[in-house]
């Protein structure tokens, strides 16, 4: 790789090429070979110098750093226990594992998950109190009326 210097050098010496193609050269075919080539040039240095960072025209240099980093590796790892639980199940299914390192493992898995969903809710600005149920008192289950469903009533009540 060239310094940066270097690389600035001869970025300029071919915009003034170019240049000089458009002033001093008549032929319309010449000027438009020789155009061509010094542009792929000028190009191919630029992209060399990041230009696109310095003046902002990259999306990197326009968003800055992704925010809620912690939430976000917090998800991520609790889709993964979802994930490892789903595996243990389907290998239960399957007869690749017995029922009893299953069973241990999902009590394994259940504590973990209780401990990501703390997490997430720190992550998120919510006190870790208990279950998104428990810190949340309005996403409780309805009591059970005595309908044809539980939790719906019937007309006649």
């Amino acid at each position: 790789m060239r310094s940066k210097l270097l690389n600035s050098v001869m970025l300029a010496f071919a915009v003034l090429l170019e240049v000089g193609n458009l002033l001093f050269v008549s032929s319309p075919w010449r000027r438009l070979g020789l155009g061509v080539w010094l542009l792929v040039i000028v190009i191919a240095l630029a992209s060399q110098l990041e230009l696109g960072k310095v003046f902002g025209l990259l999306p990197t240099a326009r968003y800055g750093h992704r925010r809620f980093l912690g939430l976000r590796s917090s998800v991520t790892e609790l889709l993964a226990e979802v994930r490892r639980l789903n595996w243990l199940v389907v290998d239960l299914d399957r007869g690749f594992r017995n029922r009893e390192t299953v069973s241990k493992d999902i009590e394994s898995s259940d504590r973990r998950l209780r401990e990501l969903l703390g997490l997430i809710q720190e992550s998120a600005g919510r006190p870790a109190e208990g279950l998104a149920g428990d810190a949340y008192p309005g996403l409780s289950p309805a009591p059970e009326t005595g309908g044809d469903e539980p939790g719906r009533e019937t007309a006649t009540e």
